[in-house]
């Protein structure tokens, strides 16, 4: 009894300071939201008197109105957007390549152009602001940190930071991306003339390919050391990567690692021949997409790239006979 009686006062002590740790905590949190939002409505009424917030608390400002579709809670969008910290006003993210240059931000191994996601993916706040735009339209979206990244240190951006984004709503891809997808890669065959397919039994997935300068040179090998030059394109254009001008890229297809899967297709191709590589995402960068160091996207989710390829040589390996054989 005497070693319970010693114990009971110690609990009572511990419980005690637990209650007082967590009202503490409690009253921090309050204390800077209550900062927080009393610099944002300095804000507000130094740069936006007289606009009155939706019930949420976000406040929106349309500058151009939209007239193609809205953007729901789900939908798959393309944007142009920056993204800046009230009241400062200082951008922390963007994929306009000037704006990141001017601000000190760029990376450049960043894909810049039109920035796709999906809604529902960001913050509530831009969630909110988005469905309330029109493919076309520009506006600017403004809340706290209620809204936004709370409590949470995100990246470059300190906990209990309202936050500004002016949005261009370029175009809305519709609430299933494998759709629009197809329909892209469908459109982009549409003004082919001859391809032909390969299909990765593992994924159903199929990949296109064109042979725009045909030869009757040696076919690469799965043992083979190849030469080759390339640039690869998102279907919107942009290229994302490619060999240098007057080098090229050498490599053993046996031994490389494949994200976009080019050992699909190369066994198709021979020497001295030209040829465009269609891949889906599934046989790409898949439903995650590629990052930066810097953490900026290099590469979109649900992504479709296009390579196109020039096969300088190919030297053929000790075992390719093996596998023509085997074949």
């Amino acid at each position: 009894m005497k070693n319970v009686s010693r114990i009971y006062p110690l609990l009572i002590l511990i419980a005690g300071l637990i209650i007082m740790s967590s009202c503490t905590e409690d009253t921090i949190v309050e204390d800077n939201l209550k900062q927080e939002q009393r610099y944002f409505n300095i804000y507000i009424g130094a740069n936006y008197p007289g606009v009155a917030p939706e019930a949420s608390g976000l406040y929106y400002i349309e500058n151009k109105a939209g007239t193609g579709s809205m953007a729901g809670d789900s939908s798959w969008v393309l944007v142009n957007h920056v993204s800046y910290v009230i009241p400062s006003d200082q951008v922390y993210e963007t994929y306009i390549e000037r704006v990141a240059i001017d601000n000190r931000i760029d990376d450049e191994d960043a894909l810049y152009g039109p920035f796709k996601m999906k809604n529902g993916t960001m913050n509530e706040g831009f969630t909110e602001g988005l469905k309330k735009m029109n493919e076309g339209g520009e506006a600017t979206f403004l809340f706290t940190s209620e809204l936004g990244y709370g409590s949470k240190n995100t990246g470059d951006l300190p906990a209990y930071s309202s936050l500004k984004y002016e949005v261009v709503l370029l175009e809305v891809l519709g609430d299933d991306i494998d759709v629009y997808n197809e329909t892209m890669i469908a459109s982009y065959l549409d003004t082919v003339a001859v391809y032909d397919t390969v299909y990765d039994v593992e994924t159903d997935a199929a990949i296109y390919y064109i042979i725009d300068q045909a030869t009757d040179g040696p076919f690469v090998g799965l043992d083979s050391t190849i030469e080759v030059t390339y640039k690869g394109y998102l279907m919107d254009g942009r290229i994302f990567d490619e060999t240098e001008e007057d080098s090229s890229f050498i490599f053993k297809s046996s031994t490389t690692e494949w994200e976009a899967r080019w050992d699909l297709v190369l066994p198709r191709l021979r020497e001295g021949e030209k040829a465009r590589m269609i891949f889906p995402y599934q046989l790409a960068y898949g439903d995650y997409g590629k990052y930066t160091s810097m953490g900026n996207v290099a590469i979109p989710p649900y992504e479709t790239l296009l390579f196109n390829i020039e096969i300088l040589s190919v030297e053929a390996g000790d075992n390719d006979d093996l596998h023509e054989e085997e074949e």
